[in-house]
């Protein structure tokens, strides 16, 4: 039987990926939830989507009337949207809300990365906004499944922050051993949409991992794919982090300042790592580990 998607957040960088591996599933219809698609940097993202089928609805988070028409016939609501409260709570609630009012089977909010549900409240904004979210899309009834990969693995590609290419530099805090759980966009995509038509999994944490490897680990990677030597900045300690995370809390001017430090301090501490990885699950979905998405993403070593 065919399933009918509602994909919330397909012009963002994963949510285009995600709309790319939908439309390879059989037996879907993908109807694409935009604000406006008038803007010719949206037109160029949606036109080969819907060359392949998917359809176009307008709507808007805030307005629940457009969120009726949308999911009208909605199996399945996948989120993929990113912002602030209005965007994370107000907007991810109004669209279960809605999905539970025409009859949708399941949603997946926009919650992909490390584990949220183990952060300490009050230390990570984003973390915060995604389980009150969570918490109230559960009060619908809708059967919910976050989804969770630890960090995207572009992340720790040169050029991204934690490698600077201009300065030559890989920046960290601590002593650069704490495994982290990664996993490329591509492959988080592909799982997203494997998991959302899968009717036997179960509502809550799915997560998996491309790789687990350290900041030490990527470095040596990434030098041996590149051929260039990394110099390490090394940022404090840990008790440095954490007063310098306490500090950027106290400056609520700059609230996203807080946040990639708590990014770094859980990935640190190890405290938001994943358990119970599903990487298994879909056999004929082979995720990549760090050496694979390095060959693939990265420029190839110079030879003489």
């Amino acid at each position: 039987m065919t399933q009918n998607v509602l994909l919330a957040g397909a012009t963002g960088m994963l949510g285009g990926r995600i709309a790319h591996h939908l439309l390879l599933e059989p037996e879907i219809h993908l109807r694409l939830l935009v604000r406006s698609a008038e803007r010719p940097n949206q037109q160029a993202l949606l036109k080969p989507l819907i060359e392949r089928g998917a359809e176009v609805v307008q709507g808007d988070l805030s307005d629940p009337p457009s969120l009726d028409r949308a999911t009208q016939g909605a199996d399945v609501i996948i989120s993929a949207v990113q912002g602030g409260p209005d965007v994370i709570v107000d907007g991810q609630v109004a669209l279960a809300q809605s999905g539970a009012r025409n009859g949708a089977r399941r949603i997946l909010p926009s919650d992909y990365g490390l584990d949220l549900f183990q952060a300490t409240p009050g230390e990570h904004l984003m973390f915060d906004l995604r389980r009150t979210a969570d918490e109230q899309i559960a009060a619908t009834g809708i059967q919910q499944i976050n989804v969770l990969q630890g960090a995207f693995m572009e992340m720790f590609a040169p050029g991204a922050g934690t490698f600077d290419d201009d300065t030559g530099t890989v920046t960290y805090w601590g002593d650069g051993t704490q495994m982290i759980d990664t996993t490329s966009l591509e492959d988080t995509a592909r799982m997203v949409a494997r998991i959302a038509l899968d009717p036997g999994v179960q509502e809550g944490k799915f997560a998996f991992a491309g790789d687990r490897l350290s900041i030490l680990d990527a470095t040596k990677v990434i030098e041996a794919q590149t051929g260039r030597t990394f110099k390490h900045l090394v940022m404090g300690t840990e008790a440095e982090l954490r007063a310098a995370h306490s500090q950027a809390l106290q400056e609520t001017s700059h609230p996203f300042a807080a946040v990639l430090l708590a990014y770094q301090l859980y990935m640190l501490i190890g405290q938001t790592n994943l358990s119970h990885l599903q990487n298994g699950r879909y056999p004929d979905v082979p995720l990549e580990n760090f050496t694979q998405f390095a060959a693939r993403a990265l420029p190839q070593r110079r030879t003489a």
